[in-house]
């Protein structure tokens, strides 16, 4: 009988099989080569002088990337822009010369002042070189732009409220120099009120309201007319130090209006906040240029309270981008202090490291101070479940929800997802009472807020 070597024939593969084999493999086999290269690129700029970084190089591709974006949107723009930008010009108020040499001759006399000493915390003496020469430069030639930012403090639903920081901002938009001046909230003004109370100081002069306040500020720093101005509460600007990259806002913000751990007091904080104010302004700067910025300016618009115009703005950003701002020039952005306030001060950049300290220090001459009175986010639920139960009563529900939606007052609040619940509650009421007395426009406002908001703060915390 013949015996056959029978052999069983391979089996067919499933289509398919060899791809999910193989795929892992090629997966794994491009990640360790690309993790290799990162390392060995790495080494070599540690070793060699000169070869940037893996991370540096991303920014750098970043930065020409934006670039490239910025000069497409100008070229496409370029008459809409050009056309606002001249608007801008227009506006700007010409400093003569005989202003200038008042000027000078005033800040020699004050030099000559008693100076406050005080005892740096974290000082920054490479700083302090580039601020001193700053500060000693001339005032600002040819027309200039006066606008105000004013920190304001005022407690959760109330209407009534003080300046807690004062900063003015004078722009040559011809030669791309901007000033920021710092005035001290407690500066006299005459308000009317007895000499003998402590009531005639510039924060209460924003109760009495715009434009009043700003005729103020303006015989306060012999600046010229003010006729902008950018108004910023509490609660915003911890949204604002959130969208800056600020991992902190709180600790942040508690650092720049601290004065009680400062022999100048008000003086120094606000000199802190000014040199805080030109770092973001210079580093910054780029984020709002472009067709990026277009979106980022028309919701920081919404976001703030100002009577700027969207038009102004950009005409603003157009004019100061055109010259290079800010890195044409070392002095691009320059500080002053009124002339009455010639002190010694510490310069020292707003980094967590001296953030830190300094609110360390605080704990130890204020204790627990600082601490808030109320849970922002139980006060705000309870307010919202009492207006939902006067629902029947729109113009009750405005009155309790409408000063706090004007605060954005749930950015008090840590947890992004728990402050987005509260503000969409709180918001919602307020349209629908909005709407039932048929104040459609008010409505579409608070919309306009949210998807501002949505943009500039829920955006960061998907990067």
């Amino acid at each position: 009988m013949e015996h056959r070597n029978v052999t069983t024939p391979p089996q067919p593969r499933e289509e398919g099989e060899t791809g999910k084999a193989e795929k892992p493999r090629l997966g794994v086999r491009i990640f360790i080569w690309t993790g290799a290269v990162l390392v060995a690129w790495a080494l070599f700029s540690t070793i060699l002088p000169g070869v940037p970084t893996p991370a540096s190089a991303v920014r750098g591709m970043l930065v020409l990337l934006k670039n490239a974006s910025d000069r497409m949107y100008f070229t496409a723009n370029r008459e809409s822009l050009e056309k606002d930008a001249e608007k801008v010009r227009q506006e700007a108020r010409e400093v003569t010369d005989d202003e200038n040499d008042r000027e000078g001759m005033r800040r020699l006399e004050e030099m000559n002042r008693r100076k406050i000493p005080t005892v740096p915390v974290a000082e920054d003496s490479s700083l302090r070189a580039e601020l001193r020469a700053l500060s000693d430069a001339p005032v600002i030639r040819g027309r200039t732009i006066n606008i105000l930012l004013v920190g304001i403090d005022s407690r959760l639903s109330s209407r009534s409220a003080r300046a807690d920081a004062i900063h003015l901002f004078t722009i040559n938009p011809d030669s791309a120099v901007v000033e920021i001046m710092s005035i001290p909230r407690d500066m006299y003004v005459d308000l009317g009120y007895p000499d003998t109370t402590s009531f005639n100081i510039l924060a209460n002069a924003r109760a009495v309201g715009y434009p009043r306040f700003l005729e103020h500020v303006a015989d306060v720093a012999e600046r010229g007319s003010i006729r902008y101005y950018v108004e910023v509460g509490f609660s915003q600007a911890m949204g604002v130090l959130e969208i800056l990259g600020y991992k902190d806002p709180a600790g942040t913000l508690r650092f720049l209006r601290n004065r009680r751990g400062h022999a100048a007091g008000d003086v120094q904080r606000s000199h802190n906040q000014a040199v805080f104010l030109r770092h973001n302004l210079i580093e910054k700067f780029s984020l709002l240029t472009g067709a990026s910025g277009e979106i980022i300016l028309s919701a920081g618009l919404a976001f703030v309270t100002t009577n700027m115009s969207k038009e102004f703005c950009r005409g603003l950003i157009y004019a100061l981008a055109q010259r290079g701002f800010p890195r044409h020039r070392p002095d691009a952005v320059r500080l002053r202090m009124p002339s009455k306030y010639r002190f010694r001060l510490k310069d020292f950049q707003a980094d967590s490291a001296t953030i830190a300290q300094t609110n360390r220090r605080l704990d130890q001459l204020v204790g627990d101070d600082h601490a808030p009175r109320i849970h922002v986010a139980s006060y705000l639920r309870r307010t919202c479940r009492e207006a939902a139960a006067d629902s029947n009563r729109p113009g009750l529900v405005i009155h309790s929800l409408g000063r706090l939606c004007e605060q954005h007052a749930w950015l008090q609040i840590p947890d992004r997802a728990e402050r987005i619940g509260v503000r969409d509650t709180l918001m919602n009421l307020l349209q629908r009472a909005y709407r039932r007395v048929g104040k459609e426009e008010e409505a579409r406002r608070i919309e306009e807020m949210r998807r501002a908001e949505d943009i500039l703060i829920r955006a960061d915390s998907n990067r």
